[in-house]
């Protein structure tokens, strides 16, 4: 017994295969508003782990690369291998962003900042040994009236946050982040935390978006299944681009959306939709992403109760009247008027689904095994359904799904 127990406790304090193949990265990020950018650093002790990084900065807005180790800068790509220890690479990035004519989808202030951490750490090719995982961090200097700082990430501590995608080995802090003098309601829904800022004098209706997000939390559940565990919705008015969008565990919504247009949809629900799923259209099949996140925006709202039966109806009609002049739905970026029309085609597929399984299954179904795959097109939507049916679907026949000069 005592020979067990001796073994037992030198097993406790060798370190475990995971634990070796794990180092340490840490991004630190500061603000620096009158110079319109920020200055990245990147430190390791990755021991041998992490072999280089390629980064893609083709963009033009990143400047000034120092590093450690060895560094390689052209106008496309910077190459950094980084010594075992204390590595450490530097640079800045520019952060406003004019998207459309006086529009920005990433602007910074003396007051606040908006911007997607994507742009902030570029995308980078990364080697590593085999099994190799970091384990990121993120903290952030900001101006000193500044109040607050806030991801779609862990927040650790005051301006740190825990970078961690199961999905990748290497992370990056990528998504919406705000930070400046905010105004933020957080909210637990089942097992995520929702966070809605926006600077303080913002027209971003913060209580609108946690109170129709809390009606139709359960429904996301129970259709979607698993949900992050952190969503960041930051928002703003005027100057910044006047849509929302949608990025790894947040989204960014103008002030003077709607929460819940005159048409019945809701951009903060499609957007909601996108951050769940991370669905993505290949192969001129952006209209599923689209389709299934605007269908959701209205049957989800439905669902709990937001809608009588009659009104849904009347919203089906005008999202087919809508899209009643659309040939095809392949196409390789959805419009306004294909995504109705796709609506209207997955109401009818929800419907044939229920119908020929007697209501054991549903779009649900189908939207959960295509979050499993993540990108897909059009075939692999008719597999899944077929799965299901134990046929073709007769919905999934239909013309619009035909792919411009295959008929010919």
């Amino acid at each position: 017994m005592r020979l067990l127990a001796l073994l037992f406790l030198i097993g406790l304090a060798l370190p475990t295969l995971a634990d070796s193949d794990t180092y340490p990265i840490h991004y630190h990020v500061t603000l620096n508003p009158a110079e319109n950018r920020a200055e990245v650093v990147i430190e390791t002790d990755h021991g041998g782990r992490l072999k280089k990084l390629d980064f893609d900065i083709d963009s033009g807005r990143y400047s000034d690369f120092e590093a450690n180790g060895e560094l390689t800068v052209n106008d496309e790509r910077a190459v950094w291998v980084p010594p075992e220890n204390n590595a450490r690479l530097s640079y800045h990035v520019s952060i406003t962003h004019e998207r459309d004519p006086g529009e920005y989808d990433a602007r910074i202030t003396e007051d606040w900042a908006i911007f997607r951490g994507d742009d902030i750490v570029p995308a980078a090719t990364v080697r590593t040994q085999s099994g190799a995982r970091a384990d990121a961090t993120l903290t952030f200097t900001l101006p000193e009236h500044w109040t607050s700082v806030r991801t779609g990430w862990e927040k650790l501590a005051e301006r740190r946050f825990g970078i961690d995608n199961p999905e990748r080995r290497f992370d990056r802090p990528t998504g919406w982040m705000i930070a400046g003098v905010l105004g933020t309601r957080l909210e637990q829904l089942g097992n995520t935390r929702l966070v809605v800022s926006a600077p303080v004098d913002s027209s971003l209706r913060r209580m609108d978006a946690i109170a129709i997000t809390t009606n139709v939390w359960p429904e996301m559940e129970k259709a979607f299944g698993d949900t992050p565990p952190y969503i960041l919705v930051a928002g703003h008015g005027d100057p910044m681009w006047r849509g929302a969008l949608s990025g790894p565990n947040s989204l960014f919504l103008h002030g003077d959306r709607p929460i819940v247009s005159e048409n019945g949809t809701s951009t903060l629900i499609h957007e909601l939709v996108h951050v769940i799923t991370r669905i993505d259209g290949d192969n001129h099949s952006d209209w599923i992403a689209e389709g299934l996140a605007e269908f959701y925006a209205v049957e989800l709202m439905h669902r709990a109760g937001a809608f009588t039966d009659e009104r849904r109806d009347l919203i089906m009609e005008d999202l087919a009247d809508w899209g009643e002049d659309v040939k095809t739905l392949r196409h390789a970026h959805s419009s306004g008027e294909i995504t109705a029309r796709a609506v209207v085609l997955f109401d009818q597929l929800d419907r044939e689904i229920r119908e020929e399984t007697d209501g054991a299954y549903s779009l649900d179904d189908i939207t959960r095994e295509l979050m499993e795959e993540r990108e897909v097109d059009t075939e692999d939507l008719r597999t899944e359904v077929e799965a299901i049916l134990g046929k073709a679907s007769k919905t999934l026949q239909s013309p619009l799904l035909v792919l411009e000069g295959e008929g010919d």
